[in-house]
């Protein structure tokens, strides 16, 4: 990747949208096509932007953050609702840097093993739910609340209250823009906004041992940080704690319903769920892709790049190039080494990742334990409007062998 514009071939305009009903019934096949044909593409829809699907391509970009900018959005298109800054994953350096600080502590691999426990509770009281029945929906009864309630418990806020948040940012997340049952998911998360600024004078003035508590008492650049800038930090906590999460989780019920061998290798190998949880992740990448503003002109793949343009960077796509990995197609539970970009790459790698492979695990090992013969209905199984974003599910349906429950309230 250079820094100048070179003799380059004209850009080629691609017919790619990754928020059609098409590319969310199967996405692998055009992101394929583009890595072997076009691997820095251009699309005209949403305004123009580029497409970026090869992991060196996608790596590159990544780690600049001098001439890529996460400050002007990260979605393509951006998001609507004007005014909201996501903080810290919508900034450059050095703001970046010093929010992000701010936040690793309650993120770090520590704070997620002293937090497991209430996990583990989190998703038996969840299976608790539904185990006598023998049936559930995956997605509703397990992926939504687990990191629904995880994420709530971290932040101080009521779990009890899960539903009402995950419902409509749900919604959001996977439902074209177009949509009008999104306008009305938009106008309910109005109300998370208002709990958290209630939340935020309440811990202000009553501290408690959660992670508002910890946020409202931090410093940055030497002055204390806002109520502003500790609404959007715990915002982009819940918006990153709950459908990725969840759809990871789903989107790996889905494959160990397909193989039953890999399902069997892991009931009798519990052991080996960290590096297949490393792998589902790879295989199919619950947060498809970001965007980032090139800040100066720059030449990618023999493409011309101008200042101002977005790039959309294919995380999926990166996960699945032939050059950074053996058998791209091929899910392999123990693969090692496994440098897959789920997460992203770079100052701007997810911090949630940690909390997010405990909840996956746990999730996963507890489903093996308590309904090993599961069945999902995949006809009856539901995608989302748009995988544009997240690629997960919206509704899953399955059954199993009627179980006991482990607690009773």
């Amino acid at each position: 990747m250079s820094s100048e514009v070179v003799d380059a071939p004209a850009r080629c305009p691609v017919a790619f949208d990754h928020h059609s009903h098409a590319f969310a019934a199967d996405p692998w096949s055009p992101l394929r096509e583009l890595r072997e044909t076009c691997p820095v593409a251009y699309s005209e829809n949403y305004g123009g932007f580029w497409i970026l699907t090869s992991y060196a391509d996608i790596k590159a970009v990544a780690g600049d953050d001098v001439r890529f900018s996460s400050a002007n959005g990260l979605t393509i298109p951006d998001k609507k609702n004007t005014g909201q800054r996501s903080i810290p994953i919508e900034m450059d350096a050095p703001d970046f840097l010093a929010f992000r600080r701010i936040l690793h502590p309650m993120l770090s691999p520590a704070a997620v093993d002293r937090m497991t426990p209430v996990i583990e509770r989190f998703v038996h009281g969840a299976i608790d739910n539904f185990i006598e029945a023998g049936s559930c929906d995956f997605v509703h009864d397990l992926a939504e609340p687990v990191p629904a309630m995880s994420t709530l418990y971290k932040l101080g806020l009521p779990v009890e209250r899960w539903k009402e948040i995950s419902v409509p940012l749900h919604q959001v997340v996977f439902l074209r823009q177009e949509n009008p049952e999104r306008a009305g998911a938009i106008a309910k998360l109005g109300a998370i906004a208002e709990m958290l600024y209630e939340t935020i004078a309440s811990r202000r003035e009553s501290p408690r041992d959660d992670m508002i508590s910890y946020l409202v008492g931090c410093t940055v650049d030497g002055r204390p940080v806002t109520d502003d800038e500790v609404k959007e930090m715990a915002y982009l906590t819940i918006q990153g704690g709950f459908d990725t999460t969840g759809s990871a989780i789903a989107n790996a019920l889905i494959h160990l319903s397909r193989d039953r061998d890999a399902r069997q290798r892991l009931i009798d190998n519990p052991s080996l769920m960290g590096a297949a949880t490393e792998e589902f992740l790879r295989f199919e990448a619950p947060q498809l892709a970001l965007a980032r503003t090139a800040m100066v002109d720059v030449e990618i793949g023999g493409q011309q790049i101008k200042a101002g343009e977005k790039l959309l960077l294919v995380w999926a796509s990166g996960n699945r190039d032939a050059e950074a990995f053996e058998n791209p197609d091929e899910l392999q539970l123990d693969r090692f080494p496994n440098r897959h970009m789920t997460f992203g790459l770079g100052a701007h790698r997810c911090l949630g990742s940690n909390l997010a492979r405990r909840q996956i695990d746990l999730t996963l090992n507890a489903v093996l334990q308590r309904m090993p013969d599961y069945e999902i209905d995949l006809d009856a199984a539901t995608r989302p409007d748009t995988v544009g974003i997240v690629y997960g599910m919206f509704d899953l349906p399955a059954t199993f062998s009627p179980g006991m429950r482990w607690f009773r309230s």
